[in-house]
This record gives structure tokens, sequence and C-alpha cells, in this order.
């Protein structure tokens, strides 16, 4: 048996998100071969362990203390987890950890910040690594890298906050000179639709850039198309043995999937308003079937041509390798309907469900996908540990005084 730790939670606007990924993965995990190790990060930062964790119910109204659940870290030199057992003459105790999956979404666990602390503690996990995670996450650079291996992308611009708080008019002449009306404006370091905003004119641009600042310091302003189709195709592998999967298409497109359509459609409050996701959490079965991206209407395949599959497929397994990723990722497309022009749009190296149902459809099972995450972890960890990090010289040993 492996020791398997899921992290799921985090100091994060997706933190909720990912609590369903988590434990919608968690389900699905084949217990013959793996123990779980629920390791959840709460949206204070605080670590916890503990079986209460796989209660859906507990994250509704969170309380630790209440909850039996222990405080637990990763520290760079222990390769394991470190459990704070309770009690007068308790003391800490590591937990060994096989393979890490991070379930994580947004900033502090998608973006290679949580990728360099396993990667210091020498743990083996599943997502894309340091780089590819934090390239990946920043719409800005990822764009460049995308543009850089001949990929398609609409025409962008972008500014930082403070340019815009000295000089707001001389930030929207030079957006206005670079793209056309319509245009999205996005933070660069953000998931899941937060902070979007479509601009039509030049008032709607003030007020997409006023919510996109309160979200990060770096912007990212882009053309938009008036009539367009949303297509998603995800890859799994490692290296050079990389494959893609069908194509899926969204139908609850409008202008764009707002963090709602993506994660909140359907659950209703008993005064007609969205729930939060909090209680979409508690009453969620987290099923295969229900929770996470898989609720949304989609069409598997998408009706679209043969060759633009292949196409998109094709554009999938380059740009997964341009990252350098490895495990499982979503690569979201647009369609412009008038030119039937592909664009790549983002990448999502740890996706909602991990894109499972994509996979499902080419006929591997959730379970079987876990296992193939944690093979790809296990090989790229192995990869890691055949590399020379130490060189021998003589400086330290030539060193007589430090000169102030």
């Amino acid at each position: 048996m492996k020791n398997l730790g899921v992290i799921f939670g985090g100091v994060t606007c997706e933190h909720d998100v990912s609590i369903v990924t988590g434990l919608q993965l968690i389900e699905n995990v084949n217990k013959s071969k793996y123990t779980v190790i629920p390791i959840y990060i709460h949206s204070d930062g605080n670590w916890y362990t503990g079986e209460k964790l796989l209660d859906a119910k507990i994250y509704k109204t969170f309380d630790a203390n209440k909850s039996e659940l222990k405080e637990a870290i990763i520290s760079p030199n222990k390769k394991g987890l470190i459990v704070y057992e309770k009690g007068l003459f308790a003391k800490e105790k590591v937990v060994p950890l096989d393979v890490v999956i991070p379930a994580m979404h947004g900033m502090n666990g998608e973006d290679g910040t949580l990728q360099g602390l396993l990667e210091l503690a020498n743990i083996a996990y599943t997502s894309s690594g340091v780089l590819g995670a934090s390239v990946g996450m920043d719409k800005i650079l990822m764009k460049k890298v995308f543009e850089a291996h001949d990929l398609p992308v609409l025409p962008y611009t972008y500014f930082i906050r403070d340019e815009w708080e000295k000089d707001k008019e001389k930030v929207l002449k030079q957006i206005e000179e670079k793209i056309d009306y319509p245009m999205f404006v996005k933070p660069s370091n953000l998931g899941s639709s937060i902070g979007i905003s479509k601009a039509k004119d030049k008032e709607g641009l003030i007020h997409a850039i006023e919510v996109a600042v309160a979200y990060d310091s770096r912007i990212i302003v882009e053309k938009g198309v008036q009539d367009l189709r949303e297509i998603n195709c995800s890859a799994l592998g490692y290296q050079d043995d990389v494959k893609a999967s069908c194509c899926e298409e969204p139908l609850n497109w409008k202008e764009f999937l707002t963090f709602e359509d993506k994660y909140l459609r359907g659950a209703k409050s008993s005064k007609g308003g969205v729930k939060s996701a909090p209680a979409k959490i508690a009453n969620a079965k987290l099923s295969p079937k229900q929770g996470g991206m898989e609720s949304m209407d989609r069409r598997i395949p998408a009706q679209i041509s043969e060759e633009q599959t292949k196409e998109i497929q094709e554009y999938t397994i380059k740009a997964f390798k341009a990252l350098n990723s490895k495990g499982v990722v979503r690569i979201d497309y647009i369609i412009d309907k008038d030119t039937n022009k592909v664009y790549l749009n983002e990448i999502n190296t740890i996706p909602g469900s991990f894109s499972f149902y994509l996979w499902s459809h080419d006929g591997l099972q959730y379970p079987e996908l876990i296992d193939r995450l944690v093979e790809i972890a296990e090989k790229a960890h192995e990869d890691k540990n055949k590399n020379n990090y130490t060189f021998s010289s003589n400086i330290i040993g030539n060193i007589t005084k430090i000169e102030k």
C-alpha cells in the first residue's frame, strides 16, 4: 500500500472549488492500492489532517477543534507529513508520503508555490513542475510562451496596477491603440473566471479594469471574439509520452464562463439565489457524476470536424510540451465562428475534476486516471533524483577571512 497525500483547499479565491476537486478525487481512489491521507489547507493558511476531512459537511461551518482534526505541515527537511499530536505530552510524528496529489486551483497551489515545497521535501507529486505551473498560471507569460512556439493566441496587451493608478488615461489610450472593442480584461494570475469582465466601450473598460486590479497587480486585456464556440481538450502524460483526449464543448457559454457557471450552477437557495460554495460542498455527494466541472452541461465529443478535432489535439500536445507539463492538464480554446479559426485561450495545469470526464469518455475511468497520475509522478521523481545536484570545489577550503 502506498501513502497517497491529497492536498486541497488553500489560501486562494478558489478554495471552495478545490475542496470539491479534492473530495471527489478521494472518493474515486482505489483503496486497495493506496492509503489516502487528506491534507486540508484552511483559508487562513493552517494545515490539517484527519479522517473527519472526508465528511463534506464539516466545511460548511469549519471548526478544527470540534472536528477532531490535527494540525499538520510538510517541511523541506522531512520527507513526509509532520502531524502534531494533541495532548500534554504528545509529540509530533512524521507520516511518510509516497506521492502527493495537489487538488488545488489558483494561487498558492496551482502556481508553482506548493510544487516548490514538494520539490524541497523531495516528495513525488502529480501536477506540472514549478516552472510549468507558474508559467501556466500567469496568463501573460503563458501567452508569450505559446507565441514563441507558434501556437495561435488572440491579440492582447497588458499593464501593471501601478501604471493604472498613476495615469489611467495613458493606460486606456495604450489599450485602445492595440485592441479593438469588445475586449476581455483579466487578472493575470487568477483562474475560474474570477475578476474577468467584458468591455464593449471605454466606460465598460474602466469598470472592468477596476474589478481586475482588485485581484492582481498585473492585468491582461484580450481581443474579444463576437461569435464564438469554446472547445476544451485535455492532455495526459510526461515528456514524449503524451496523449490528447477527445474534445468537449461547454453548452452554457454566453460571453464567458463565470465562476458560477463552472461550479455553482443549479444550486439555488430558498430565496432563489445561488448557494455559497461551502453550502454546495456540504450538500454534494461528490460522485463521478456530480460536483466540479463535470456538473456543467457539455457536449462530449464536441461537434466539430475531424480535421479541427485533430488540429486542437495537436495544439494541446504541443502546448503541454512547451510548458514542460506533466500529469493531466486541460487546455481551453476559442473558435471564431466567422473565420473558423482556432485560438488557444489558456492552460489549466490542475483542471477542475482533473478532467476525468474527458478521459472516461475515451475509456480511462477515474480510478485508472489516478493510477496513471501516480505512475507519472513516480517516474518524474525518479528522473529528478538521477540528476547530480552537488559539485565539489576548494572555495570553502581556501577561505581564511571574510572581508567586511
